[in-house]
């Protein structure tokens, strides 16, 4: 390792598994991730496991942060989901949402691309493709075209079935189609149940 290395900003996930080309097989750079098969989400959507609303205030905090464009937001994100499931924030994170007097929607929108394209923390992409829901993401092709590429690995297609329902039920099923069996039985337990 040079000793210039330790100034190189690691890759994010979304970049990882685009030079990749989605392809699951060519696993060494994409283990190195350590991102999770969906079973957690799956266990979620079959009953069997309880979503623990967490507070928020750290992650209120992080948005108001970057909403006065400051540059630590999103390290601030980053680090509150170091520990935390995107499915846990979600509540309490809408609830505070919906309490703002101001709600710029271009900022949540250009926040949500930043989490799902820059991020190398799991949770962020999800919770990046959490926030979605809150805007048109047909709209905003940049965010609908990243949007689109996570979903091919199984740890994040249950954040966005709900989404494309409203979209086109053909995309699902061109995922279903490429996707390891606890992707698929997400999208058969979500989508067509």
């Amino acid at each position: 390792m040079g000793l210039f290395d330790i100034f190189k900003k690691k890759k994010s996930i979304y970049k990882i598994l685009l030079e990749n080309n989605f392809d699951l097989t060519n696993l060494s750079e994409i283990n190195d991730l350590n991102l999770t098969d969906g079973s957690y989400e799956l266990r979620v959507l079959k009953g069997e496991e309880k979503i623990n609303h967490i507070k928020t205030r750290e992650l209120n905090k992080a948005l108001d942060d970057y909403y006065l464009r400051d540059n630590k937001a999103i390290e601030e994100f980053e680090e509150f989901f170091k520990d935390k499931k995107a499915l846990e924030a979600e509540r309490n994170f809408l609830t505070f949402l919906l309490q703002k007097i101001e709600f710029d929607e271009s900022k949540l929108i250009g926040l949500s691309i930043l989490l799902m394209r820059d991020s190398r923390n799991e949770e962020c992409v999800k919770f990046g493709m959490l926030m979605t829901k809150y805007y048109n993401l047909r709209e905003v092709t940049r965010a609908y075209e990243i949007f689109l590429n996570i979903l091919k690995h199984p740890a994040f297609i249950y954040y966005g079935i709900d989404v494309l329902k409203d979209i086109d039920y053909g995309i699902i099923d061109d995922l279903y189609e490429g996707m390891t069996e606890i992707g698929k039985e997400i999208i058969e337990e979500k989508a067509w149940n």
